[in-house]
């Protein structure tokens, strides 16, 4: 499995993001001159407990270990490499985990019962180099520094150990980011490799993804709209002239509707009128037409 991944890992060029031992900086103080002392991890008398359960290991680990035959302890998944990939913002707010060395007790599957590592000779990467580092400060210079969990240590004279522990720290952070690549671009090919069982179900999470954007595009189509409404000039001069203006075009708008409303009253009370006197002049024939039948109902009683 070792092979195939490194032969995927081939096909990315990734010599501008991976660290070569000899452009590391050391952001190492007070322990030995880094020149004739150098800082020696010292297991054999260590007070710390470094070796505790779910230790996260590189796609590489998981490849030697499948190789040995040591995958069944290892669990979970490499995750958020997906949302990585669709990131727009470099990924600031993406969560990334990977599968672990997997324990039913605090401390590692692998110490003995003499708290010892049984598999050191084939022990992970990040063991390997513990408690040394490799980071990336803003100034893109490649730092080593002597991670703090460590406290049990010794100055020796001895160089080549020292050195042997910054080129495992360079190579665990050299494969690790050729993993994220790989994870982010070559996920078809990890699959057909036979790591398919250790990656996130990309279909699951592009479903998801889509979800989101739409509705983060519905979310910015009404802040827009929100701006829209509200959008104004933002120097001074603009917003009093577009004020002035503005209070022009109500004091017209004022004008209008009063006139308006005149107009409107004028119409109502000729209306008024007009109907009073059509009123007046049908209840005038009303009261003629009536004493006119008396007229001729009394001429017709004394006739008889």
């Amino acid at each position: 499995m070792l092979d195939k991944l490194e032969k995927l890992a081939e096909e990315l060029n990734l010599n501008d993001i991976t660290v070569r031992t000899e452009d590391v900086i050391f952001a190492i103080q007070g322990k030995g001159d880094l020149k004739n002392n150098f800082p020696i991890p010292d297991c054999e008398n260590c007070v710390e407990k470094c070796c505790p359960a779910g230790v996260a290991v590189s796609l590489f680990d998981v490849a030697r270990f499948i190789d040995l035959g040591l995958d069944n302890f290892i669990a979970g998944k490499f995750e958020g490499y997906v949302e990585l990939f669709l990131s727009e913002d470099g990924g600031s707010n993406v969560k990334l985990s990977r599968p672990y060395m997997s324990s039913e007790t605090k401390l590692c599957v692998f110490q003995n019962e003499e708290k010892k590592c049984s598999i050191y000779e084939n022990r992970p990467l990040i063991c390997r180099a513990f408690p040394l580092a490799i980071r990336i400060d803003d100034d893109r210079n490649r730092l080593a520094i002597w991670m703090g969990g460590c406290q049990s240590y010794k100055i020796t004279s001895n160089k080549e150990a020292f050195y042997q522990l910054l080129d495992s720290a360079v190579q665990d952070y050299n494969e690790k980011v050729t993993a994220n690549s790989l994870l982010m671009y070559l996920r078809n090919a990890l699959r057909e490799n036979g790591f398919g069982k250790y990656m996130e179900d990309e279909w699951k999470i592009l479903i998801d993804y889509n979800k989101k954007n739409k509705e983060l595009e519905r979310q910015v189509k009404d802040f827009q709209q929100v701006v829209e409404r509200f959008r104004m000039p933002q120097d001074i001069n603009s917003i009093l002239n577009r004020m002035q203006s503005e209070n022009e075009w109500l004091k017209e708008r004022l004008i209008h509707l009063e006139n308006e409303m005149k107009q409107q009253s004028e119409r109502a009370h000729a209306i008024i009128s007009d109907l009073t006197k059509q009123i007046s002049s049908e209840y005038r024939k009303l009261i003629e037409t009536l004493i006119q039948n008396e007229k001729e109902k009394s001429r017709g009683f004394w006739k008889r």
